[in-house]
């Protein structure tokens, strides 16, 4: 059955981070070049660049060398409720504690599929205790955004022991999002369907939510 979304009561907020080509950005390449197709019309030739350039999907082969891919998924797996958890820490550390973020979630349990993390404090690098990652690892959900100011642990190892906690579970994780200080609601819906190319680890793709207005149904 066609339905219409009612935008009135509701809107999109594009949440993808914009790739400029050929700007120079460290270990984050998108060069292009000026070509044509066969019939003349212009085409461009994209030279450098790599999966996990701009806003994108990782999925289980990035951290393990094998296994599933983005296109091994469902296309549901990438849209579903999505609950906000704006993470800001207690005292002059960059941290934030299992408690903290157990607050933010714990009241929205059974209730979203989706969890999106953002760095509300004024820190350039915010950190999350380990002992918050078995838990994420445990709601069942199917993604995990966070901003790129975000980093569990601290250090290599931490880092990798959070991909494995929450990979070999299937959780994927949706890296570099933008426009996080948009989303104005706890919950909302949220798409962040990647680009169907076999075998790869990530695939970019665009991040967006649907977000109930104020006043809304």
């Amino acid at each position: 059955m066609a339905f219409d979304i009612d935008f009135s009561k509701y809107r999109l907020v594009d949440l993808s981070l914009e790739v400029v080509p050929n700007q120079t950005v460290p270990g984050r390449p998108y060069a292009v070049r000026q070509g044509r197709l066969d019939d003349g019309t212009w085409k461009f030739d994209v030279t450098d660049t790599h999966t996990h350039v701009g806003t994108h999907v990782e999925a289980p082969w990035h951290f393990y060398g094998q296994g599933k891919t983005c296109t091994d998924y469902p296309l549901e797996k990438f849209m579903g409720t999505a609950v906000l958890a704006p993470l800001r820490p207690d005292g002059a550390e960059p941290w934030i504690t299992l408690d903290a973020v157990r607050a933010v979630l714990e009241p929205q349990q059974g209730r979203f599929s989706i969890v999106y993390l953002r760095n509300d404090s004024e820190h350039r690098r915010l950190h999350i205790h380990m002992d918050c990652v078995p838990y994420l690892a445990e709601l069942g959900i199917d993604l995990l955004v966070f901003d790129s100011t975000i980093e569990f642990g601290d250090g290599i190892d931490d880092g990798r022991a959070f991909h494995d906690m929450l990979m070999s579970r299937d959780v994927l994780f949706v890296e570099f999002p933008a426009n996080g200080q948009a989303l104005d609601k706890d919950r909302f819906y949220l798409f962040a369907v990647p680009l169907k190319i076999k075998g790869l680890d990530s695939s970019g793709c665009r991040l967006f939510a649907l977000v109930e207005r104020d006043g809304g149904a």
